[in-house]
Protein backbone atom coordinates (compact mmCIF):
# COMPACT_ATOMS: atom_id res chain seq x y z
CA UNK A 1 0.00 0.00 0.00
CA UNK A 2 1.26 3.42 -0.60
CA UNK A 3 2.25 5.55 2.27
CA UNK A 4 0.37 8.54 1.39
CA UNK A 5 -2.86 6.08 1.63
CA UNK A 6 -2.10 5.51 5.47
CA UNK A 7 -2.19 9.39 6.21
CA UNK A 8 -4.79 10.28 8.84
CA UNK A 9 -5.95 13.06 5.54
CA UNK A 10 -6.04 10.42 3.10
CA UNK A 11 -7.85 7.84 5.40
CA UNK A 12 -10.54 11.33 5.79
CA UNK A 13 -10.75 11.67 2.21
CA UNK A 14 -11.70 8.37 1.29
CA UNK A 15 -14.17 8.25 4.04
CA UNK A 16 -16.23 11.05 3.38
CA UNK A 17 -15.56 10.24 -0.55
CA UNK A 18 -17.41 6.89 0.16
CA UNK A 19 -19.46 8.27 2.70
CA UNK A 20 -20.67 10.73 -0.18
CA UNK A 21 -20.82 8.05 -2.46
CA UNK A 22 -23.52 5.89 -0.70
CA UNK A 23 -25.70 9.14 -0.06
CA UNK A 24 -25.47 9.77 -3.57
CA UNK A 25 -26.76 6.54 -4.87
CA UNK A 26 -29.52 5.88 -2.15
CA UNK A 27 -30.83 9.65 -3.34
CA UNK A 28 -30.21 8.79 -7.09
CA UNK A 29 -32.41 5.42 -6.80
CA UNK A 30 -34.70 7.05 -5.33
CA UNK A 31 -35.16 10.18 -7.55
CA UNK A 32 -35.22 7.58 -10.73
CA UNK A 33 -37.61 5.65 -9.40
CA UNK A 34 -40.16 8.21 -9.52
CA UNK A 35 -38.75 9.10 -12.78
CA UNK A 36 -36.56 12.35 -12.55
CA UNK A 37 -32.67 13.01 -12.75
CA UNK A 38 -30.63 13.46 -9.28
CA UNK A 39 -30.41 17.12 -10.19
CA UNK A 40 -33.74 17.35 -10.68
CA UNK A 41 -34.73 16.09 -7.27
CA UNK A 42 -32.16 18.41 -5.79
CA UNK A 43 -33.32 21.61 -7.57
CA UNK A 44 -36.84 20.76 -6.28
CA UNK A 45 -35.22 20.43 -2.92
CA UNK A 46 -33.88 23.51 -3.51
CA UNK A 47 -37.28 25.95 -4.31
CA UNK A 48 -39.02 23.91 -1.24
CA UNK A 49 -36.68 25.76 0.64
CA UNK A 50 -36.20 29.35 -1.24
CA UNK A 51 -39.32 30.08 -2.95
CA UNK A 52 -39.17 32.53 -5.65
CA UNK A 53 -35.74 32.66 -6.83
CA UNK A 54 -34.47 33.89 -9.24
CA UNK A 55 -32.61 31.41 -12.33
CA UNK A 56 -29.27 33.15 -11.27
CA UNK A 57 -29.96 32.15 -7.36
CA UNK A 58 -30.99 28.74 -7.93
CA UNK A 59 -27.87 28.34 -10.01
CA UNK A 60 -25.85 29.93 -7.65
CA UNK A 61 -27.54 27.68 -4.72
CA UNK A 62 -26.83 24.32 -6.64
CA UNK A 63 -23.41 24.99 -7.80
CA UNK A 64 -24.43 24.47 -11.13
CA UNK A 65 -24.02 27.16 -14.33
CA UNK A 66 -26.91 29.41 -15.68
CA UNK A 67 -27.31 27.53 -18.89
CA UNK A 68 -27.17 24.02 -17.29
CA UNK A 69 -29.95 25.05 -14.83
CA UNK A 70 -31.71 26.84 -17.10
CA UNK A 71 -32.32 22.94 -19.00
CA UNK A 72 -33.20 21.60 -16.13
CA UNK A 73 -35.54 24.01 -15.05
CA UNK A 74 -36.92 23.98 -18.79
CA UNK A 75 -38.02 20.13 -18.27
CA UNK A 76 -39.31 21.17 -14.70
CA UNK A 77 -41.41 23.28 -15.77
CA UNK A 78 -42.67 21.11 -18.83
CA UNK A 79 -43.48 17.96 -16.12
CA UNK A 80 -45.72 20.40 -14.56
CA UNK A 81 -43.19 20.10 -11.13
CA UNK A 82 -42.36 24.00 -11.43
CA UNK A 83 -43.37 26.98 -12.46
CA UNK A 84 -42.27 30.51 -13.61
CA UNK A 85 -43.88 33.45 -12.60
CA UNK A 86 -43.13 37.24 -13.18
CA UNK A 87 -42.64 39.77 -10.13
CA UNK A 88 -44.90 42.61 -9.49
CA UNK A 89 -42.12 44.50 -8.05
CA UNK A 90 -40.27 43.88 -11.66
CA UNK A 91 -42.25 42.41 -14.80
CA UNK A 92 -38.82 41.80 -16.19
CA UNK A 93 -38.02 39.43 -13.69
CA UNK A 94 -38.79 35.86 -13.16
CA UNK A 95 -39.32 33.72 -9.93
CA UNK A 96 -39.07 30.04 -9.84
CA UNK A 97 -41.21 28.31 -7.31
CA UNK A 98 -42.63 24.03 -6.89
CA UNK A 99 -46.02 23.66 -8.05
CA UNK A 100 -48.59 21.91 -6.29
CA UNK A 101 -47.86 18.56 -8.55
CA UNK A 102 -44.14 19.63 -7.79
CA UNK A 103 -45.12 19.53 -3.35
CA UNK A 104 -46.94 16.72 -3.76
CA UNK A 105 -43.71 14.92 -6.08
CA UNK A 106 -41.10 15.89 -3.26
CA UNK A 107 -43.21 14.76 -0.16
CA UNK A 108 -43.17 11.38 -1.93
CA UNK A 109 -39.27 11.46 -2.82
CA UNK A 110 -38.58 12.58 0.79
CA UNK A 111 -40.29 9.41 2.27
CA UNK A 112 -38.81 7.37 -0.36
CA UNK A 113 -35.47 8.78 0.33
CA UNK A 114 -36.10 8.61 4.22
CA UNK A 115 -37.41 4.57 3.99
CA UNK A 116 -34.27 3.79 2.23
CA UNK A 117 -32.25 5.61 5.04
CA UNK A 118 -34.16 4.22 7.91
CA UNK A 119 -31.38 2.13 8.45
CA UNK A 120 -28.86 5.17 9.97
CA UNK A 121 -31.93 6.06 12.68
CA UNK A 122 -30.51 2.85 14.53
CA UNK A 123 -27.18 4.67 15.19
CA UNK A 124 -27.38 5.59 18.95
CA UNK A 125 -27.58 9.31 20.08
CA UNK A 126 -24.36 9.88 21.37
CA UNK A 127 -22.54 8.10 18.07
CA UNK A 128 -24.95 10.66 15.76
CA UNK A 129 -23.48 13.90 17.89
CA UNK A 130 -20.16 12.82 18.09
CA UNK A 131 -20.02 12.14 14.47
CA UNK A 132 -21.26 15.54 14.06
CA UNK A 133 -18.52 17.00 16.49
CA UNK A 134 -16.06 15.98 14.28
CA UNK A 135 -17.60 17.05 11.26
CA UNK A 136 -17.58 20.65 12.58
CA UNK A 137 -13.94 20.25 13.73
CA UNK A 138 -13.35 19.51 10.28
CA UNK A 139 -15.19 22.19 9.03
CA UNK A 140 -13.32 24.73 11.60
CA UNK A 141 -9.61 23.58 10.90
CA UNK A 142 -10.48 23.78 6.55
CA UNK A 143 -12.03 26.77 6.77
CA UNK A 144 -9.09 28.72 9.06
CA UNK A 145 -6.77 27.54 6.34
CA UNK A 146 -9.27 28.83 3.73
CA UNK A 147 -8.84 32.36 5.85
CA UNK A 148 -4.83 31.71 5.60
CA UNK A 149 -4.38 31.25 9.59
CA UNK A 150 -2.36 27.64 9.11
CA UNK A 151 -0.47 28.49 5.74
Amino acid sequence: MDQEEDLPISKLFRSFREVNQVFHQTVSKTAEGLGVTPIQFFVMKTLKHHPRVSLTELAERIHIGNSATSGIVDRLVKSGMVMRERLESDRRSIALKLTPKGEAFLQQANDNAMKRMSPLSDLPADVVDELIRIHQLIIEKLQEVERGKDL
